[in-house]
């Protein structure tokens, strides 16, 4: 291959951990049943004061925040039969970053599917010979490196999650001091509805999610590595 031909390849390669990671993030974020689940496995209802019917409203408003679909993530809502706000100031800061963190996450989605896609555009408008092989290697190999980089974070996850969960926070939105990230789980409904285990269980399905998908796709690209060389050896028979 030529410089830019090869340059171009790496790119798609690299591309694929970022489409298939942000992709499950996009899925997990807004898939109800999930939250439901948790909700129940954690006791989140007798944690907080609220009913399971309230969790979920709470849920859906949360995701049409992070959507951008509502302006703010405060809700007024019934505790002991009484009207309270649900969060408090540090509570808003901290889901406003939480929302920048997830819009930043669909730009990497949107941009790494149309690198992807263009990829496979000039590919099909490519007179180089080789040019399927290398496709449908870059797509294995994109997909290995995936599946790499998810095993290293689920190293990471079973050796200890309450560490990598508090360097991925201090990493992301800095020093609490500046970014209200540490909730107290005495007073603070987000963290109430959300605790540590949430994350865990969330990270542990994303990461199963992922490695499937990266599995099937290695599995799909490596039978088209082999069509690709049988009509090469044929064509050149």
């Amino acid at each position: 291959m030529g410089a830019i031909r090869t340059v171009l390849w790496w790119i798609f390669i690299f591309s694929i951990p970022f489409l298939l990671i942000s992709g499950a993030v996009k899925v997990e974020t807004q898939y109800l049943p999930f939250y439901q689940y948790q909700y129940e496995k954690n006791h989140i209802s007798e944690i907080t004061g609220f009913t399971n019917t309230q969790l979920m409203m709470i849920t859906r408003h949360l995701i049409q925040f992070f959507n951008g679909k509502v302006k703010s993530a405060q809700l007024m809502i019934e505790k002991n039969g009484k009207p309270i706000y649900l969060f408090h100031e540090h509570e808003i800061v901290h889901l406003n970053d939480v929302k920048v963190l997830f819009k930043n996450t669909f730009l990497i989605l949107i941009a790494a599917s149309i690198y992807i896609f263009g990829y496979l555009i000039l590919t099909m408008i490519s007179g180089y010979k080789g040019k399927w092989f290398y496709f449908w290697k870059g797509l294995r190999n994109g997909s290995g490196l995936t599946i790499i980089i998810l095993i290293i974070l689920g190293i990471g996850v079973l050796i200890g999650f309450h560490s990598l969960f508090t360097r991925f926070h201090y990493l992301v939105f800095g020093d609490p001091q500046n970014s209200p990230w540490m909730l107290d789980p005495r007073t603070d409904h987000l963290i109430m509805m959300y605790p540590l285990k949430f994350w865990q269980d969330a990270t542990v399905m994303g990461i199963a999610l992922v490695v499937i998908a990266a599995l099937i796709i290695v599995l799909i690209s490596s039978m088209g590595m082999l069509g690709t060389r049988r009509r090469i050896r044929y064509y050149n028979k």
